[in-house]
């Protein structure tokens, strides 16, 4: 074998292993990288991602716990969507007894010829302070639970 075949060879060996190595590691990293943050559950962040996740997972009766208790127990039930959702906080503006947090609601409504459907919304999350927590006492219409009450 001459020379330059030998030095095509292991130009050719060196470019596949570098093209190997940048698969496995965009596979690990892919495959390792952490889900959402999880905020603290006593915080208006931690409460309306509880809340939001469970209206998403179709869990009522948890989102229900997120509510104050003359709204949860009088409310007309709606049920959510089947469409999936995904929840960006924005920003939060807390007081002593009131927060604000404001989200990006995302909607996937399947696919199409050129990606996913999906429309994107703001909304708006006015909580109370209650019993060293919070409470939601409204929710965007994406994220309601209730018909025609305090908490839509």
């Amino acid at each position: 074998m001459s020379e330059d075949a030998r030095r095509s060879r292991l130009v050719m060996i060196a470019l596949l292993a570098t093209v190997a190595l940048v698969v496995v590691v965009a596979l690990i990293v892919v495959f390792t990288r952490g889900g959402a943050a999880q905020f603290d559950e006593d915080t208006p962040e931690g409460v309306v991602q509880r809340y939001s996740q469970a209206v998403v997972e179709g869990d009522t009766r948890t989102a229900l716990e997120y509510l104050p208790p003359d709204v949860a127990e009088y409310c007309e039930r709606v049920t959510p969507g089947t469409e999936d959702r995904r929840v960006t906080l924005l920003q939060t503006t807390e007081r002593d007894d009131s927060a604000r947090v404001e989200v990006l609601i995302a909607t996937v409504y399947g696919t199409g010829p050129l990606g996913s459907d999906e429309y994107e919304t703001e909304g708006v999350f006015e909580l109370v302070a209650a019993d060293g927590g919070w409470l939601i006492e409204t929710a965007p219409w994406e994220l309601a639970i209730c018909f025609d009450s305090a908490a839509q």
